[in-house]
């Protein structure tokens, strides 16, 4: 798939308005509080669509609102999901995940565990695969590939996590977060921004498969959470992230880190 825009957009002023127009969006959520049984902070809700807003104004910008339209557009296109091995690694790894961590969260014998509540997911899903576009047409859309053409594959993603590990602390503290816990969602966003990239790279670019890994890992979450007691829940979320933390690094060391693909083509 040919990119919207040329290797050389700046990722830079993506960025910068990035940021620009979060802050503001931040500030005014501290007095909107917090919904559902997650208490998700009404102001992630907005600040989800903001990387998209950020791509399609610095794409407009560049190459007028139908360029902006086709890197929108390319959240629908199936065509990298083909393969049916990176359709089932798209669709599949988010559940592995939730899975794991709910099995690692049972036998650590820790008070408070996940119940595995699978009706509270479906009808989320809807809403977790808006907000995944949201976030993925600036994250992957936009800022991937020129990030990934100058740092590689590996460099890109992790460039890519400290923003969004930092967008994340003003929510996590809303929620009681301590400094540890967001020490430890470096790790997570480290290694879901990797296990991105690699989807990414290896489905010819769709944006689709970034957008559902996304979605159905915050759907899987959802089923998984223990909100009994604390709501972050630290056991939870250690768990989860060691988990991807290794299928991260397992990427990484058999597909490469200049890439994230295999060198050789595998056989059918």
């Amino acid at each position: 798939m040919t990119p919207v825009l040329p290797a050389t957009r700046s990722p830079l002023k993506f960025f910068v308005l990035l940021f620009a127009l979060a802050i503001p969006i931040g500030w005014a959520g501290r007095s909107l509080g917090v919904v559902g049984v997650m208490k998700i902070p009404v102001a992630d809700l907005g600040l989800a669509f903001v990387p998209m807003i950020a791509a399609l104004i610095l794409v407009a910008t560049e190459k007028g609102w139908r360029g902006a339209g086709k890197l929108l557009k390319q959240t629908s296109e199936l065509k990298g999901l083909c393969d049916l091995r990176w359709l089932f690694a798209t669709l599949g790894l988010p559940p592995l995940i939730y899975l794991l961590t709910w099995v690692l969260v049972q036998v650590s014998g820790v008070e408070g565990v996940a119940e595995v509540k699978l009706a509270n997911s479906v009808p989320l899903l809807a809403v977790f695969f808006l907000l995944a576009i949201g976030e993925e047409v600036g994250w992957t859309g936009y800022a991937t590939e020129p990030l990934q053409s100058r740092c590689g594959a590996l460099g890109a993603a992790l460039i890519l996590a400290i923003p969004w590990w930092l967008a994340h602390l003003p929510s996590m503290a809303a929620v009681g977060a301590t400094t540890t816990d967001m020490a430890w969602w470096a790790l997570g966003a480290a290694g879901v921004r990797v296990l991105i990239v690699w989807l990414f790279n290896n489905t010819a670019k769709s944006i689709l498969a970034a957008v559902l890994f996304h979605a159905l890992l915050n759907a899987g979450r959802s089923a998984t959470f223990p909100a009994a007691g604390s709501h972050y829940a630290p056991h939870y979320q250690i768990a989860s992230y060691l988990i991807i933390g290794a299928l991260a690094v397992a990427v990484v060391l058999v597909w490469g880190p200049t890439s994230l693909r295999r060198s050789v083509k595998l056989r059918d």
